[in-house]
């Protein structure tokens, strides 16, 4: 192993200790998960450009009740005591960052993520959980701290985002229906300097239409195993990126997750993971 690291992210950012943001999972029932789905088949049927509002999450709302931070021994209660666990996974989307350290409630749950690194899931205890961001090798203060209301029994996906002087932290659901549960797809917009984009087969329907910063889609079901894909401005035939064979898994829901800068360093890219 080579020496450990010390770098410090967001150097342009010394001045913000934290940042209290509070989002609410609760509105993600699954009539709000089945609503608005239309079929891969139907919409290739279509004549002419397919319009979908796919947008499922908006990492920007943000409900107007803010909380205190917890105290080192409300944060091991809220270990101890729950109804349930949840499960966690942590992606590191933050073009042009270090690595950061993750804690959950006090608890140092993600360690040295480098950036388009996508975690395992971890299991938390369902509830108000307290999240801070942290530079790699730092203890405190952190970059930014969000508390998120997690549901027993579901899974999570929690993407800090957005750029070197502002960070932004992005939280999902990975829940899918039964009928979408075996060859099924949604995109997620991570690049902090593209415009809404549209997600579709090259020479084909659009599969997911104006999504924008911060936010992930629908899960839609797809009868193709493998197409060349392009992610486009949305509204428009220009293409920001090409995917070439691009494949979707038998037996479980895959992610295609959009990241990087249109303009800069790293650039646009798409990552696919379950």
């Amino acid at each position: 192993m080579g020496p450990e690291k010390k770098i410090s992210c967001f150097k342009t950012f010394p001045y913000v200790k934290s940042v209290f943001i509070s989002f609410s999972f609760f509105a993600l029932s699954p009539a709000v998960a089945d609503a608005g789905k239309t079929s891969y088949h139907e919409r290739k049927n279509r004549k002419g450009r397919v319009q979908m509002d796919s947008t499922m999450y908006d990492g920007r709302r943000t409900e107007p009740v803010f909380y205190a931070p917890y105290t080192e021994r409300q944060a091991l209660a809220a270990f101890r005591a729950g109804n349930g666990q949840a499960m966690l996974r942590l992606l590191h989307a933050a073009p042009g960052t270090d690595d950061i350290i993750v804690l959950v409630n006090g608890f140092p749950l993600f360690q040295n993520a480098a950036y388009r690194e996508l975690s395992s899931y971890v299991p938390v205890i369902a509830g108000l959980c307290r999240i801070d961001v942290l530079k790699a090798g730092a203890l405190r203060p952190p970059l930014l701290t969000v508390h998120y209301d997690i549901m027993p029994a579901n899974h999570y996906t929690i993407a800090i985002t957005g750029t070197l002087s502002k960070p932004f932290p992005f939280a999902m659901s990975d829940r899918v229906s039964i009928q979408e549960s075996k060859r099924s797809m949604r995109f997620v917009h991570l690049s902090p300097d593209a415009p809404a984009l549209d997600l579709a087969v090259r020479k084909g329907p659009v599969l997911f239409a104006n999504v924008s910063f911060a936010n992930a889609s629908h899960y839609i079901a797809c009868p193709f195993e493998k197409a060349d894909l392009e992610i486009r401005a949305a509204g428009t035939e220009t293409v920001l990126l090409n995917v070439p064979k691009a494949e979707l898994s038998n037996d479980q829901p895959v992610t295609f997750y959009c990241l990087g800068f249109i303009n800069g360093s790293p650039a646009l890219e798409m990552k696919k993971h379950p």
